[in-house]
């Protein structure tokens, strides 16, 4: 229901009020001065009558205090003006004073209306500016069209006390079919390709404008109390609404727009990673083929031998490559399910230099795993591909011979994992660069990868609710550090399971 059709029955008690107070007050007036009439001058007498006139006028306005005064005046010249109880005036004094009195109660009143009118316009001014003021502060920190129609539909209800709906500029072509029902679409149409307000029976269809392109219309249903200033101010709502809706819309373009260049830039380094990366194992393989099938004869074992090998191996490390761009493939792609199962680290640990035991190169692997660490809900085959990484990653960028250090233990809501090395660690400033896609340092391409390692390693760490960080060890080396957050329920450690 609008608020103006629930002013109208205060309005009329109101004026009722007004009109009783002026017949009221002459009548006390004459009340109050009757037994003082004897002490009392006649102009002090009508100095009354005229402050019960003002006193109306103050509160009642124009009709009220006319109304008084054209009572307080025959009241006057019956009970005090000289001959008493006649209407007639002989003094021409008394006559003057009830002339001033009623062109006092006239303008009075009307200066009594018109600060009321201002004081009006400015409450209305001011509850104006509040509502513009709260719509715009809902609708700053929306991401989405469903939510901006939600707050829109809500804060004119509120403000206008009118039912409206908000129609999409994607969706004028094909209304739903309840508000097809209910509204015009060819008027909704009509609007929005004419950018003007359309008034039909039933609803009034406001288009929405932004600064550089219309996004749609707002249909409101017909009021009795519509007005100009109204209009005027629904406008700044729609003006409002649709510059938020056209915020949303630059958002989204320049939100697309990224992706699409973040796309293009892991395609282009891809391809470039691929194109060197695959080609170098594959001419080796190639290679060692035609050598195979061209010199057979003429190659000792040893040197076929040789060639086998470098068949194997090459193909093991594109087998590698391969397998890393499909896992990094599934995991943002949200295709790869987390299979959680509890899990002893230390059996993590073991499984992962098992794994890597040809890959050690003679390299010492030295371990500090504590017996009472708790087990970990972790995907078993996923955490143990990141610490082969991590052992791969170290070896890759250390002197031979160095040694790798793997620990585990305790930390602050969960377990921290760390993987250290003895080379010349981590250039200033890459800590986390490192972790990107495709990235590689200034003397990776002396090794073979696609700067994926280290990449899939924080996918899966972050898919664990973990994190990975890399830092630099003074004068040792670089450190990988896992954390991983404590189980939801604790479980008994390896130890008291073997116990």
């Amino acid at each position: 229901m609008n608020r103006n059709s629930l002013a109208a029955p205060h309005q009329s008690r109101q004026r009722l009020t007004g009109y009783a107070w002026g017949v009221a007050a002459p009548l006390l007036c004459t009340a109050l001065a009757w037994p003082l009439r004897h002490l009392l001058g006649e102009a002090s007498i009508l100095m009354t009558y005229l402050l019960g006139v003002f006193l109306v006028a103050s509160r009642y306005g124009r009709n009220a205090s006319l109304l008084a005064s054209l009572i307080s005046a025959p009241m006057f010249a019956f009970y005090f003006a000289r001959p008493i109880f006649s209407f007639a005036i002989s003094d021409l004094e008394n006559a003057v004073g009830l002339a001033v009195m009623v062109v006092v109660a006239n303008l009075t009143s009307k200066l009594q209306n018109q600060a009321r009118k201002q004081t009006e316009l400015a409450r209305q001014r001011e509850a104006r500016s509040d509502a513009l003021y709260r719509l715009s502060r809902d609708l700053a920190g929306v991401e989405n069209g469903e939510r901006v129609t939600e707050l829109a539909e809500r804060h004119i209800l509120q403000v206008f006390g009118t039912v409206c709906r908000l129609v999409a500029a994607a969706d004028l072509d094909q209304l739903p079919p309840r508000l097809a029902e209910e509204l015009d679409p060819a008027a909704a149409t009509l609007a929005f390709r004419d950018n003007r307000t359309v008034t039909t029976a039933a609803a009034r269809y406001f288009p929405l404008c932004g600064s550089q392109s219309r996004q749609g219309v707002l249909i409101l249903k017909r009021a009795d109390s519509d007005s100009r200033e109204a209009d005027t101010f629904l406008e700044t709502f729609c003006n409002l609404i649709a510059l938020n809706l056209e915020r949303l819309q630059f958002a989204g373009q320049a939100r697309e727009a990224r992706l699409q260049a973040e796309a293009e830039g892991l395609r282009n380094a891809l391809l470039s990673s691929i194109s060197h990366d695959l080609r170098t194992p594959l001419t080796r393989i190639v290679g060692a083929v035609g050598a195979l099938i061209d010199h057979r004869d003429r190659l000792s074992v040893a040197d076929r031998d040789d060639c086998q090998k470098t068949i194997l191996d090459e193909a093991r490390r594109m087998s590698d490559l391969t397998g890393k761009l499909l896992d990094m493939a599934r995991l943002n792609c949200g295709e790869w399910v987390l299979h959680r199962e509890w899990n002893a680290i230390e059996e993590l640990v073991g499984s992962a230099l098992h794994r890597l035991d040809s890959g050690l190169q003679g390299r010492p692997v030295r371990t500090r795993i504590p017996d009472d660490l708790p087990l970990m809900r972790i995907d078993a085959v996923l955490m143990e591909q990141v610490l082969v990484n991590l052992i791969e990653n170290a070896i890759k960028h250390t002197p031979p011979g160095t040694p790798v250090d793997l620990s585990a233990e305790r930390a602050e809501g969960g377990i921290r994992l760390c993987v250290a090395d003895y080379g010349p660690g981590i250039p200033g400033g890459l800590e986390n660069k490192i972790f990107e896609k495709f990235f590689r340092g200034a003397h990776e391409t002396q090794h073979t990868g696609v700067g994926l390692g280290l990449a899939l390693c924080r996918t899966i760490v972050e898919a664990h609710g973990g994190r990975i960080r890399a830092e630099n060890r003074p004068g040792k080396g670089a450190v990988f550090v896992i954390d991983l957050p404590q189980p939801e329920q604790a479980l008994p450690t390896a130890l008291e399971e073997l116990v």
